[in-house]
């Protein structure tokens, strides 16, 4: 039985985004096909899914450092990191962490079999045998020159997005969308730690939407979360889902949706649900900003900037553009067009067959 050992944090301040789509990995890699076993290495941050990790089966070693990494030292993060790995014999260790840098991969590298570091900024060094980042650039093929080293393989683009099996299903068997505005989706991550979902139920209140339905999303981590619990109580027709397991049926059944970057985004992408996107964190400028130039998306702007008039303008448009939605809808589709609406997950393809 392989074993693979997870270094990723998340909190109501960073969000769930990193934990989430590690989580994935995990899960594909626990298939019986791979039968890996997977541990979880974190810090005890406000918010973190620790609980959610045990729920699902898997094993949570704490770095007892409550501060950020940013804040913490990456040495003593590293040390604590190794003592675990000691005992761990690691055939892959995952980090998918803003602070993490070569430095730390270096002083941990020779504790596991192979490093695989899942990144989307490029503004950093790393030392690691797989790369892995998701998003759409247009220079997404020379983003890690001289960032990595010659011989560490990269996997580059929305091809090798890590989606929930359900996804590649749901993507194979869709219906086909209209245009017309009947289910609206908000979600802006799982922590919103800018509380855009209260903006976007406002706009929502203040448009008197009384035929459309409206879901709503949060994760367990959100911090406004009794806030966010009472304006969907007193909003006709909406209808509130905490840390959903079903998300793809949502995008599915949505026609528009008010969201965040991230992985979020290509999960929306992915589905061919049209909608506005908000650059909660400066992380997501510029796979916004790809995706907004392919057309897939309309882009809100930073959160700074937004406001419920902000996104009752971009449902009203979305309202009366049907054609403009079905472009978005087909640019999004084909951005990201893969293999992997066939085969699946190709991230622990690659993992296991390079590990061998």
């Amino acid at each position: 039985m392989k074993q693979i050992v997870f270094r990723v944090d998340a909190s109501s301040a960073m969000g769930t985004g990193h934990m989430m789509r590690c989580l994935t990995l995990a899960d594909e890699l626990s298939k019986a096909k791979y039968g890996c076993r997977s541990l979880f290495i974190c810090r005890p941050l406000e918010g973190n899914l620790g609980a959610y990790l045990l729920q699902r089966g898997y094993e949570v070693e704490w770095i007892e450092d409550e501060r950020a990494l940013q804040v913490g030292s990456w040495a003593d993060d590293a040390d604590r990191t190794i003592h675990v790995l000691k005992q761990w014999d690691a055939d892959w260790l995952v980090v998918d962490h803003y602070g993490i840098d070569s430095r730390w991969e270096e002083a941990v590298r020779p504790y596991a079999k192979q490093v695989l570091v899942i990144d989307d900024l490029a503004n950093r060094k790393h030392c690691c045998d797989l790369l892995l980042d998701q998003n759409a650039y247009a220079d997404m093929h020379t983003r890690y020159e001289n960032l990595v080293e010659p011989e560490c393989r990269l996997l580059l683009g929305p091809k090798y997005l890590l989606l929930r099996p359900l996804f590649y299903t749901m993507r194979r068997s869709m219906r086909e969308r209209t245009g017309k505005v009947q289910r609206l989706l908000l979600f802006f991550g799982g922590s919103d730690p800018t509380n855009e979902t209260v903006k976007a139920l406002q706009a929502v209140d203040d448009l008197r939407l009384r035929e459309q339905q409206v879901d709503v999303v949060i994760g367990e981590a959100n911090p406004f979360r009794q806030e966010v619990i009472q304006r969907c109580d007193s909003i006709p027709n909406v209808t509130l889902h905490v840390q959903v397991e079903n998300m793809a049926e949502l995008l599915v059944g949505a026609d528009f949706a008010l969201g965040a970057g991230g992985i979020a985004m290509w999960e929306r992408c992915y589905l061919g649900l049209p909608s506005a996107v908000t650059v909660v964190a400066d992380n997501q400028i510029d796979s916004v900003g790809a995706a907004e130039q392919a057309g897939a998306i309309w882009a809100a702007g930073g959160h700074e900037q937004t406001s419920a008039a902000l996104y009752a303008d971009r449902i009203h448009k979305a309202m009366h553009s049907p054609e403009e939605l079905l472009a978005m809808s087909r640019r999004a589709f084909e951005l990201t067009e893969s293999r992997t609406d066939i085969t699946g997950n190709q991230v622990a393809s690659v993992m296991m067959d390079q590990g061998e």
